[in-house]
């Protein structure tokens, strides 16, 4: 549970939707339906983050690509 970040976000939503009724924070209905919208929207909101955000900051990846173009295959002008 806590090395998948969908698994520990839908653990917390549901966590959190139990909470509700005992915190003026956040106000959300104790409910079935509750139970599964707002895990999924936990569990997507921790995906879209782990994507973004890794342990040293914000992740960016390059891609080099090895093409190098030869000049003397090059289509000529004149």
């Amino acid at each position: 549970m806590f090395h998948c970040p969908m698994c520990m976000g839908f653990h917390v939503g549901w966590f959190l939707m139990l909470l509700s009724p005992f915190t003026q924070l956040f106000n959300f209905d104790v409910s079935v339906a509750n139970f599964f919208l707002l895990g999924w929207l936990s569990s997507g909101t921790s995906y879209i983050m782990n994507m973004v955000f890794g342990d040293n900051g914000v992740k960016h990846e390059h891609k080099y690509l090895d093409n190098e173009v030869d000049a003397s295959t090059g289509p000529t002008l004149l």
